[in-house]
């Protein structure tokens, strides 16, 4: 199946799709509308991802052209409290918007999208990968931990936010 999946970082002429893909699976699991305040990032797609040379954002596309999987890297901001202080955000990547078609997940696709982004990361000189991510959600906390994610904290909010980190050269 993944074999019929081609890998690319996104262009400009490919960002309504994106984000339609991106706001659809965010309503999916999240029932959220789309929110300047937490979707900046895929409203200003071209200026975050395209223009910065520090981020990128990377599809999965199926023979047919469809977009079936996204993931986000951008240099880390803290905008969390309890990290304060935690990472050098010029060595510090944060991985996001990491989204796979229900149908096509397990198949390999998050995997081999993660694969693009460490090889950004080392060509940009980045040192650790953060993300946060959530329990509730099908399937990513277990995919971060089997591809070498530890837990660095773990918040008792409504959500249930686990924050975590991998270096860029591990295996």
């Amino acid at each position: 199946m993944t074999n019929q999946i081609y890998i690319r970082r996104i262009d400009v002429d490919e960002i309504s799709i994106v984000q339609d893909f991106i706001f659809k699976m965010l309503k999916k699991l999240y029932n959220s509308d789309k929110n300047p305040l937490y979707h900046n990032d895929i409203i200003n797609m071209q200026e975050v991802y395209i223009e910065n040379n520090k981020n990128t954002i990377i599809g999965a596309f199926n023979q047919d052209n469809e977009l079936v999987g996204t993931i986000a890297i951008k240099q880390f901001v803290n905008r969390f409290k309890c990290l304060e202080g935690v990472y050098n955000e010029e060595l510090t990547a944060e991985v996001g918007r990491c989204y796979i078609d229900e149908n096509l997940r397990r198949t390999g696709i998050g995997s081999r999208l993660l694969d693009e982004v460490i090889k950004f990361c080392q060509e940009r000189g980045y040192e650790k990968i953060y993300l946060h991510t959530h329990k509730h959600l099908p399937g990513g906390f277990d995919f971060w931990k089997k591809k070498g994610f530890v837990v660095t904290v773990e918040e008792e909010d409504k959500e249930k936010t686990v924050h975590m980190e991998r270096l860029v050269s591990e295996n």
